[in-house]
């Protein structure tokens, strides 16, 4: 006679299909939020600098092109580049401390 213990927990099918959901998911939650951080950004540029269409799309183009060529750069996976971009900000002598904390006090 066999006993099956714990028969109600996934397969290795079943586990896979799982964490691919999963990874699904959360990239697209991050896309959601990369939107919704862009989006601000373009405002700000808009609004209190003035830029117009073609400043905002220039300014989109260069940061697609620092991303990919960061990540070729450093051989380095999409989530680090912020992380390469704040040690490049510190190397170049900018308080980061200074901008976050603020932030997160009005955010």
């Amino acid at each position: 006679m066999k006993v099956r213990i714990n028969n109600n927990q996934p397969n290795a099918a079943q586990r896979k299909a799982l964490r691919a959901e999963c990874v699904k998911e959360f990239d697209k939650l991050l896309a959601d939020y990369n939107r919704q951080v862009a989006l601000q950004v373009l405002y700000i540029l808009r609004f209190d600098f003035g830029f117009g269409q073609e400043r905002l799309r220039r300014f989109s183009e260069k940061m697609k092109e620092m991303q990919i060529t960061t990540i070729d750069r450093y051989e380095a996976k999409d989530g680090d580049v912020p992380e390469i971009c704040e040690i490049k900000l510190r190397d170049s002598g900018i308080n980061v401390d200074e901008f976050l904390k603020e932030g997160q006090q009005n955010g």
